[in-house]
């Protein structure tokens, strides 16, 4: 009974400890906010809270609704890359000497792999593409013909073209064409998707039909747009009319029309919801591929956002992140 009773006093005890530990940080944190740069800010509070939750061995689940996985190949179904295995994923000169320019194959193989992208230093968005753009680069992957590898294969930018503004013929648009440009969406509050955070960056097929117009009054484009692109929502899993008809991806992402699932499939995409789930939500963006200085590809949006296949599944901010987002 004394053990007993000695044991129980001293849980109570840890119990108090931590409670005040977790009080005096979250005033040490609310203090610290007001006082630095948010970047700064966050960096003390993600890793004050990191070492308060390992201290006090705090574990916590998230309640994950009706998803299909199978749909997006998600963290159950597709695990995170061998990078000893797949190292011609992220290794530039083995990519160059697998792929022999064959860019449509190895976003294929990104997707197929449940890889995640390296955005802003630290948040992980598992690639994700839709079943139509799938379909046409498998078709591209498997042309050898010297008009396929010239006319069809997407186009890595040099380094020098960092930023979608840089790229030749460069119109505030919502034009893609499947090679220099991509539709695309992040997602955000994903249960399953890879990295650990919830995120998935989606890219969609793009109408290669259509052509710009110059800015008129009859046409329709987003704010700040100084072109007009006629296509049409060809991809079930892309972007809607009304997308199109908005987009203004050169903008603050404050100041932009953030879609819930709701939205997504009242406007066309009846299977979003089953995809990705019910509290699932996302923002369009046009996107494409450049070269750094050290040959690593990076998928960047328009706004300058930006992220690098991530070779370790395992690494800290995974481990972080699924502390924090619910895995």
């Amino acid at each position: 009974n004394d053990n007993i009773h000695e044991d129980k006093s001293r849980r109570a005890s840890q119990s108090l400890i931590i409670g005040i530990k977790l009080a005096v940080t979250k005033h040490y944190i609310m203090t610290t906010l007001k006082r630095v740069p948010i970047f700064l800010a966050s960096f003390i509070l993600l890793n004050s809270y990191l070492a308060l939750a390992f201290n006090a061995n705090i574990g916590h689940r998230s309640v994950v609704g009706s998803v299909s996985k199978s749909a997006i190949r998600m963290s159950s179904t597709a695990a995170a890359p061998n990078s000893e295995q797949k190292s011609h994923l992220y290794v530039p000169s083995e990519r160059d000497e697998y792929y022999q320019g064959n860019i449509a194959q190895y976003l294929l193989d990104l997707h197929d792999e449940g890889a995640t992208l390296n955005f802003c230093g630290g948040m992980m968005f598992q690639l994700v593409l839709s079943d139509k753009l799938q379909t046409h680069l498998k078709s591209v992957a498997a042309d050898s013909s010297s008009e396929g590898k010239q006319k069809k294969q997407p186009i890595i930018h040099p380094a020098s073209q960092s930023l979608m503004s840089r790229t030749p013929d460069y119109k505030k648009s919502s034009f893609a064409d499947n090679i220099f440009s991509f539709h695309g969406r992040e997602l955000r509050k994903i249960p399953t998707a890879n990295g650990g955070m919830g995120f998935v960056l989606q890219l969609s097929y793009a109408d290669p039909s259509a052509t710009l117009e110059e800015v008129s009054s009859s046409s329709t484009a987003g704010k700040g747009a100084d072109a007009a692109w006629n296509g049409s929502p060809v991809d079930p899993q892309g972007w809607s009319k009304e997308e199109i008809a908005t987009y203004d991806g050169w903008r603050s992402d404050q100041f932009r029309q953030w879609r819930k699932c709701s939205m997504y499939e009242d406007e066309g995409y009846s299977t979003f919801g089953q995809e990705f789930g019910n509290e699932a939500f996302g923002l369009n963006h046009r996107f494409f591929l450049h070269l750094d200085n050290q040959s690593r590809m990076w998928l960047s949006a328009e706004d300058g956002c930006e992220g690098t296949p991530a070779d370790d599944g395992s690494s800290l901010m995974k481990k972080l992140g699924g502390m924090l987002f619910g895995r």
